[in-house]
Formats: C-alpha cells, structure tokens, sequence
C-alpha cells in the first residue's frame, strides 16, 4: 500500500492545569473529547505529546516572580546584569524579566534590531519612516 499522507499535527484543548492534576487522565479525556468532537480517529502508533511546561505546572516544578528575584539578587547582588538578545515571543520571558528586574538594581537588557532572533519583528520600519523616526 502506498503511503499518500505525511505527518498530522493537531493542537488538542485541555483545561488550566494545576499543581497535583491527574496529568494522564486530563489528557486521555482531552484526547479522546476532541477525537469525538472533531471526527478523527486514534490509531496504533499515534503519538501524544505534552509540553514541558504543563507537565512542569501538574508537578509544582516551577518558579514564581519572588522565587526568580531571589535567586537572581542572591547570585548577582547589586550588580548590574545584562540579557543580551532574548527571544520575545516566548511567553514565559515577560515574568522572567519581572522576577530578574525585581531582583536587581539595574538589568540592561539588548536587543536584535529590527527583529528578534527567530524573525519576530520588534518594530515597523516603514511606520517610522512615516513619522519621520530614524530607526
């Protein structure tokens, strides 16, 4: 039989996880609910992949704010501390930079211009030249 389909990626919906969910049975539900709701089958080597960050969260296995700004003053001090080209996008960087700024008295943080490292654009330059900015 000749293979005519490749790979098949689908983003399942699960609820808010928390610290001490059933993990397994949350996926398992989730799983099959949108199998059901959506028309596609499960067949023998399927692959069901969760991210790090939701097994992490079931776990308790993560850092809060205060936690970052602790451990970052407790490392580094009073000194200033550059981050050099983050990534943005990720949605985690935002409460990382809190707890690393919190933690600190002075963070430099640099970025790639005019966009980040995997493409994202930080700004419009045709809308500065507009407004006549020079970027």
């Amino acid at each position: 039989m000749e293979r005519l389909v490749g790979t098949v990626s689908r983003g399942v919906r699960a609820p808010i996880i928390r610290q001490g969910d059933d993990l397994a049975a949350i996926v398992v539900d989730s799983v099959l609910a949108a199998a059901k709701s959506e028309g596609f089958s499960l067949r023998d080597k399927d692959v069901v992949a969760v991210t790090e960050a939701v097994v992490a969260r079931a776990q308790g296995n993560y850092a809060g704010i205060d936690q970052i700004a602790k451990d970052v003053h407790e490392k580094f001090g009073d000194d200033t501390v550059g981050i050099l080209f983050p990534i943005l996008s990720r949605n985690r960087f935002a409460i990382c930079l809190k707890g690393i700024a919190k933690g600190l008295k002075k963070v430099v943080l640099m970025l790639s211009y005019p966009s980040d490292e995997v493409g994202n654009h930080l700004i419009d330059e045709e809308d500065m030249d507009e407004k006549g900015v020079n970027p």
